[in-house]
């Protein structure tokens, strides 16, 4: 009986540790463009994905919610913790990510949460975005879970077929909290990450990330917040670097710097230069928890139309030869 009893218990552990290991997966996919496409040679793409410890974005991009603590302490703070650091740290995030693939949302919320900005597409409307930061102000309570529902509600409403969506909550303080992070996951597929600043209740934060399938992040040094947010001092999804191999072998770090990541792990490398033929390219992720990602390809084809074969322009040169023989027989 006892060794049955120690069976159940292990059984029991060993599926929740895979299902805990499974939450925090290191992955890595590409968004675009879409593997197999074709351009003209000399065409000029740029290649996004999207890698971190929380499952890949995929699909053809992201829809953001930022869900920002706009209550009384992050005015009373000694810091000014909303305009000196949590704005900043928006925008810098905001002016970070791949504007052709993602739309943003702004809600802020104290005793009640409110919509600054519904899903908006950062190209052409970034500025639109940035504005609706700015214009947070501080007062009232903290209703975080009022603030995790309105960004579900306003996701939903607006979300892109095909892409993925994902809230980023900050706050300060000890706030209300009913599970609606667990809503918005299981019902809805919104992945929920938070990050506590300065004065947070760390266990609430880390429940509402659980609930959500996020990543919590823990701000002592609010210094830190921006390089966070737009990816050069940490990541917000539990990522490390991101390597990618060229079609010629050649192997680029972003950790060397020789390509960008943000904040919420998305990569990009620009301007590449199509080629003749079949170009692979590879992608693999590292994070901080120590595992990676499988690596994953993109294949892009280079096509040369309106030049004539070798065989064609020959036939063309004896053609014209012979139309200045026959003007010569004719005169």
């Amino acid at each position: 009986m006892i060794r049955k009893i120690l069976f159940t218990v292990m059984l029991i552990a060993a599926v929740m540790f895979a299902a805990g290991t499974a939450m925090a997966d290191c992955t890595a996919s590409w968004v675009s463009p879409a593997d197999g496409s074709s351009y003209p040679v000399g065409t000029l793409v740029d290649l996004t994905g999207q890698a971190g410890a929380s499952g890949s974005v995929g699909g053809t991009g992201l829809d953001l919610a930022l869900v920002i603590d706009t209550s009384g302490s992050m005015g009373w703070s000694p810091d000014y913790t909303l305009n000196n650091y949590a704005k900043p740290a928006a925008i810098a995030l905001v002016n970070a990510l791949p504007a052709d693939t993602t739309s943003v949302a702004v809600i802020g919320f104290n005793s009640s949460a409110n919509t600054y900005q519904v899903l908006t597409a950062l190209n052409p409307n970034k500025q639109d975005v940035i504005d609706a930061i700015n214009s947070l102000i501080d007062g009232g309570g903290t209703n975080i879970g009022s603030g995790v529902a309105e960004a579900t509600t306003t996701l939903l409403s607006g979300n892109t077929a095909g892409r993925a969506m994902m809230q980023v909550v900050l706050s300060d303080g000890f706030g209300s909290y009913n599970d609606e992070a667990e809503t918005a996951y299981d019902v809805y597929g919104q992945v929920v990450h938070t990050v506590g600043v300065p004065g947070h209740d760390p266990d609430l934060m880390q429940e509402i990330a659980t609930d959500g399938h996020g990543i919590y992040t823990n701000v002592s040094d609010l210094s830190t917040l921006i390089g966070i947010f737009d990816g050069t001092g940490g990541s917000l999804v539990g990522l490390d670097y991101v390597l990618i191999t060229l079609p010629d072998g050649t192997v680029l770090n972003s950790d060397n710097g020789d390509f960008a990541v943000d904040g919420l792990g998305n990569f990009i490398l620009p301007d590449w230069v199509i080629q003749s033929g079949a170009q692979t390219f590879t992608a693999q992720a590292f994070c901080t928890a120590g595992e990676s990602s499988s690596p994953v390809t993109l294949t892009l084809n280079g096509t040369t139309t309106g030049v004539p074969e070798p065989t064609t322009m020959l036939l063309l040169g004896f053609g014209l030869l012979g139309l200045v023989g026959f003007r010569r027989k004719q005169s």
